[in-house]
């Protein structure tokens, strides 16, 4: 009885787990067709949409300016590209070097040709030299109408400023590019700056020269020879908070060409014998002493307008060398005449007060040798001969008023003389130049 019992009870699972295993197979071949239909079906109805797609747009696409007229657009356009092509390879252009020169033409800017008149040098690229220069020459610009920031202030007093600074660098016998550093921080710091009052000119004038112989100078002047010069009108503590003031607004710009750079540059390569080989030792002069200081006292005159902060420094000195040497300005520089014709017509009446005066001599220094006596700043033009030369160009009417800066003369502003060595403490003695 229980071997029968045990019997139906393994025939009974072995007949349900064949149910279950047809069942699981018949579950699995619907869910395949199943899924094969979706797939079919899916396809087809993409394919019906396709069509009906196709057809809802055939019409519009046969009208010319439709989307449909885009092939043969395309087509039409390929075609020309490939001629285009077929005609290029049969005139083929040869290629250019590295050295070509591309010129690209600014209506609102004056066009700067390429034009490079430094020689061959052994020791750098005269094309990178060259374009340094320029555009040092364009980055360290001034604001030629400045004075409109500054209410207590006149183009007079700045040439009272630069006349003191001249005669303050003869007695402490710094060089000509110290002065033309000063005169740059000058104008770009007063380009910056708003309302300074007239009773603080001197001190910014005296920063400026107070930097300049730090950077320029071997043995520049101490602080304190700098504050005594102004006989108690400007501290050295002042002097040291302006300083850090001026740096501040230049932004540490303080290398510039200046004019006194440039004119070295012109008169070296209107002395140069060849330009074309190879010239060692460029930058030694190689030029007459006295041409420079002809050059210089018309210079010197000149900055003292202000006038001249509408031209660029390089603009500057080839004009004065124009006026003062017989050159081939354009070969020398590099400008053209359109370039220069501005500034040498505003330098004419300078010009004529200068060389009327006559030409100076070279000044001897003591503790200073004859070779390099030309680079000391001398105080050759005065305020009298600025006065006359204003006058000569106020009469010829040939610049506008704006441009002659022109001032009445303001007493209130006069900087001392810088005071001989007899009065001076035996710890900073200097060396008066008579």
């Amino acid at each position: 009885m229980a071997i029968g019992s045990d019997c139906a009870a393994k025939d009974l699972r072995h007949f349900s787990l064949e149910a279950l295993a047809v069942d699981e197979s018949t579950t699995r071949k619907r869910k395949k067709d199943s899924t094969s239909r979706g797939a079919v079906s899916k396809r087809s109805r993409a394919g019906q949409q396709e069509k009906r797609t196709h057809m809802s747009m055939q019409a519009p696409c046969s009208a010319e300016g439709s989307i449909g007229g885009l092939s043969r657009v395309e087509t039409r356009s390929q075609r020309q590209l490939k001629a285009l092509k077929e005609h290029t390879a049969s005139n083929e252009i040869p290629e250019r070097t590295k050295s070509a020169n591309f010129t690209f033409t600014n209506f609102f800017l004056p066009v700067v040709k390429n034009v490079i008149p430094l020689p061959e040098l052994d020791w750098a690229d005269p094309k990178e030299v060259w374009s340094i220069m320029l555009h040092k020459d364009r980055k360290y610009c001034r604001d030629p109408l400045y004075f409109r920031r500054h209410s207590f202030l006149q183009p007079r007093m700045r040439a009272i400023l630069l006349d003191w600074l001249t005669e303050v660098c003869e007695v402490y016998k710094l060089h000509r590019e110290t002065y033309y550093l000063a005169l740059d921080f000058i104008d770009r710091y007063l380009s910056i700056k708003h309302d300074i009052a007239k009773q603080r000119l001197q001190l910014v004038g005296t920063t400026a020269l107070f930097i300049a112989a730090k950077i320029e100078e071997i043995y520049p002047p101490k602080l304190s020879e700098f504050a005594y010069v102004t006989d108690g009108a400007c501290t050295e503590n002042e002097i040291l908070d302006e300083e850090l003031l001026m740096l501040k607004a230049l932004n540490w710009n303080l290398s510039p060409i200046t004019i006194n750079s440039w004119l070295n540059i012109y008169l070296q390569l209107s002395c140069l014998a060849s330009k074309n080989g190879k010239t060692p030792n460029f930058h030694l002069p190689k030029y007459p002493q006295q041409q420079f200081i002809q050059v210089t006292q018309l210079l010197d005159l000149c900055v003292l307008d202000t006038g001249s902060l509408q031209f660029s420094y390089s603009i500057l000195a080839a004009s004065a060398l124009y006026h003062m040497l017989p050159v081939n300005i354009e070969q020398v520089t590099g400008h053209s005449w359109e370039e220069l014709y501005p500034c040498i017509q505003w330098m004419k009446s300078f010009a004529d007060v200068t060389i009327e005066k006559g030409t100076l001599t070279l000044k001897a220094f003591e503790h200073v040798s004859r070779e390099d006596a030309h680079n000391v700043q001398t105080h050759a033009v005065d305020l009298a001969l600025l006065d006359k030369a204003q006058e000569l160009q106020n009469s010829r009417c040939s610049f506008s008023s704006e441009n002659r800066s022109v001032s009445p003369i303001v007493q209130s502003f006069n900087p001392p003389t810088p005071p001989s060595s007899a009065k001076k403490p035996a710890a900073n003695t200097v060396i008066v130049i008579d």
